[in-house]
């Protein structure tokens, strides 16, 4: 893991937990992983050390993108990225915001896109960023995200 003494001291947490060590050990040794977990354990966490590794600085595409069934949450994994300095640029979008000001932040691609799956079909069929250089997607609260109707657009 880059730095990861560095990312935890950034975000005052001085170990991980047994869920997020089992998770990063088995997420970096697995194409695909499926983390279930309680709300309030540290799955973000989770998830995102392992992402982060798998980011190329050099790169200027989006090359992760993160679906969440709302603007809280993409919000809230946003914040926690950006907490983390790791020097990789991010951004959420979603719906119930100017699509013009998604329009901006995406002229300057950021390595991790959240978004609400809406929102980011929007800008997938408008093509107003590549996809030719994710290669890590994250579904976080899938099981949410089909409750709130999103199916068609998570297809």
């Amino acid at each position: 893991m880059k730095n990861q003494k560095d990312i935890l001291s950034k975000l005052n947490i001085n170990a991980l937990n047994p869920m997020q060590e089992l998770a990063l050990e088995t997420i970096s040794s697995s194409d695909n992983t499926i983390l279930l977990s309680p709300t309030g354990t540290g799955k973000t966490l989770a998830f995102l050390l392992p992402v982060l590794d798998l980011l190329d600085l050099n790169n200027p595409e989006v090359q992760a993108l993160i679906l969440v069934p709302s603007r809280e949450l993409a919000i809230q994994i946003e914040q926690v990225l950006r907490d983390m300095g790791t020097g990789f640029k991010v951004n959420a979008i979603y719906g119930g915001r100017a699509m013009s000001k998604d329009k901006i932040e995406l002229k300057h691609t950021p390595a991790i896109l959240i978004g609400t799956p809406g929102r980011i079909l929007d800008h997938f069929m408008a093509d107003r960023f590549t996809k030719d250089h994710i290669n890590t997607l994250v579904l976080d609260e899938f099981d949410k995200s089909l409750e709130v109707g999103f199916e068609e657009q998570m297809t």
